[in-house]
Parts: C-alpha cells; sequence; structure tokens
C-alpha cells in the first residue's frame, strides 16, 4: 500500500455527541449551586412537614379462639353417621378463624365500638359512615399459623388505643356467647325434632311386629327394623339430652393470651424516612434537570439538535 493510499484511510475518531464521564461531572460541577439549593429545601420542608404530623400509638391484643368442639353434642355426632353429616354441615364451619374476623370486622361490630367510645366525636367526622370508615382504617385483624388472631388499633392516644383493641376482645367474645347459645338451640331443636320423628317410627315398628305372625318369614324383619328404631331412638335421645345442657352452658369462649397495654413508643409516622425520601427525591430530580437543561442549552448552539427539541416539543402537543 502506498503512502498516498494511507493517508487517504480516514482515521477514526470519538464521535462528537459520545458522553464521557468528564462531560457528566463538568454537568454536575456547572449546576452544583442549583442542586444543593434544591436538595436543602426539601430536607428544610420535609422535616417541616414531617414534625407536623401527629404522632400514631398501635396497641395489639392476641387472643386464642375457641375449637369446634367445645359442646357434648357435637363430641358424639359421629354416632349417627349420616345424621352427623346433615348435622354437621348444617352448623358446622370449615375455618373458625374466618368466622371470627368476619365478626371482628362486621358493621354491627364497627357500630359498638364507635357508639362506646364516641367516636364520631374523637375522630371529628360528620356522619356515622365516615366514622366507622375511619375505625375501619385504624383497625387490623390478622390471624397466625399457629391459629392466634391479633387485633391492632391505632389512635392518637396510646391509653384509647389499648381500650379499643381490648374492647374489641370483650365484643366479640359476646356475641360469641350469642351465637354459641343460638347454635346450641338449633341442635337441640334438630334432635328433638329428630326424636319426635324416631318415636314414630318406633311406634310404627313395633305395631308391624305385633301384626307379624311370629311363624311368618318376614318376622325377623320386623324384629330387626324395632331393635333398629330403638337403638336410633335412644342415641337422639342422649343427644338431645346433651344438647340442652349444652344450651343451658355459660362457658368462656375466647381466650385472651395478651391483653392490650397502651403503647410507650409511636408507630408512625417515620420522620426520619421522610425527611430522607423527599431529600433523595429532590437531589435526583435536580441532577436530571441539571443534564436536561444543558442538553437544551447545546441544542440551541446546534441547528440540527434545535430542529430535533422543536419536532419533539411538537410531538407532544395535543392537536385540537
Amino acid at each position: 500500500m502506498t503512502e498516498q493510499q494511507t493517508n487517504s484511510v480516514p482515521q477514526a475518531y470519538p464521535e462528537d455527541d459520545e458522553i464521557s464521564l468528564l462531560d457528566l461531572l463538568l454537568v454536575l460541577a456547572k449546576n452544583k449551586a442549583m442542586i444543593l439549593k434544591v436538595t436543602f429545601a426539601a430536607a428544610l420542608l420535609s422535616i417541616g412537614y414531617a414534625f407536623t404530623l401527629p404522632a400514631i400509638y398501635s396497641a395489639t391484643a392476641k387472643i386464642l379462639p375457641p375449637q369446634q368442639s367445645q359442646s357434648s353434642a357435637s363430641a358424639m355426632l359421629g354416632q349417627l353417621g349420616g345424621l352427623a353429616g346433615l348435622a354437621g354441615g348444617s352448623l358446622g364451619i370449615k375455618n373458625p378463624n374466618d368466622l371470627y374476623i368476619a365478626l371482628l370486622k362486621s358493621r354491627t361490630m364497627q357500630e359498638k365500638i364507635a357508639k362506646r367510645f364516641d367516636l364520631q366525636k374523637i375522630y371529628e367526622t360528620k356522619t356515622q359512615t365516615d366514622t366507622l370508615h375511619a375505625l375501619e382504617g385504624n383497625s387490623i385483624f390478622t390471624s397466625g399459623k399457629d391459629g392466634v388472631i391479633a387485633v391492632e388499633v391505632s389512635d392518637l392516644d396510646p391509653g384509647r388505643a389499648a381500650e379499643i383493641a381490648n374492647a374489641y376482645v370483650e365484643e366479640l367474645n359476646t356475641m360469641m356467647q350469642v351465637n354459641a347459645l343460638t347454635d346450641a338451640s338449633l341442635k337441640r331443636t334438630f334432635f328433638e325434632q329428630q326424636l319426635h320423628q324416631a318415636r314414630d317410627k318406633l311406634t310404627d315398628a313395633e305395631i308391624q311386629l305385633d301384626r307379624t305372625p311370629s311363624t311368618s318369614l318376614h318376622y325377623l324383619d320386623a324384629m330387626r327394623n324395632l331393635k333398629y328404631q330403638e337403638a336410633l331412638w335412644e342415641i337422639l335421645a342422649k343427644q338431645f339430652a346433651m344438647a340442652k345442657m349444652d344450651e343451658a352452658k355459660d362457658f368462656p369462649l375466647v381466650q385472651v393470651l395478651d391483653k392490650a397495654i397502651p403503647p410507650e413508643r409511636k408507630a408512625k409516622p417515620k420522620r426520619s424516612l421522610i425527611v430522607i425520601l423527599a431529600t433523595l427525591v429532590a437531589f435526583f430530580l435536580s441532577v436530571i434537570w441539571a443534564f436536561v437543561r444543558e442538553a437544551m442549552l447545546r441544542a440551541g448552539e446546534q441547528p440540527e439538535q434545535a430542529a430535533r427539541w422543536t419536532e419533539l416539543r411538537n410531538a407532544f402537543r395535543f392537536k385540537r
């Protein structure tokens, strides 16, 4: 290759629009005053805002719901075979904790708590619906894998937060006692009806046996039917007696593991976190604006880049 040909080969130079680390540092240095001012101002404003937020305290009560196998009648339902499936399916529940949390979240429960503590006056709400919404937002109910239900209440007053959390447990206990008595009454009514039907069938079996000659082939069938009806009537009689006992019981339903106490420290707001996040956001936004402004200034010096910026602005405009 000749020298002339060698000189004619174009040499590779860095492109004019290539961005280097030095260019980035120069942009930051030129705009350091603006970046520092915006960041410092955001920090001061976030500090002022954070300290205007009231302190909120959270108190938690933990309870252990009752097991389903509390009633004597339920414990002996297995003796009835298909009858047990009927009674258990109509009166039992699959997941007790879901039921208890539903009771805690129910409007009836919320109204009792709101009325008990006069929360419409405390929350300064206009309507009862607004009061219930505020109470719902301040109350959290969770069920752990160990079966323990946590009742957490947040309030401006740490003492009131603990009182409301404990009130939830008390009202739940009262509600469960009423439901338990209702459940026992339903079982007692159910077994009473079944007992009457069994008695009629037993009478029919006795009459059928008396009418069947002892020498007849149907005599053994009639005898087996009578013994079956007698055994069924005895089981139902026991179930009915136990259901009546369960209806008369006044047993505790909800076991309190941890009673809510007034918290010593606030739960929120996290003032330091608010200040840090606001400062960081302001810093990054000011840095981004510095690069955008630098790009706009350079575009003004280059006609080709200026035309592209004009095209970009026009693309974002809404046509009428």
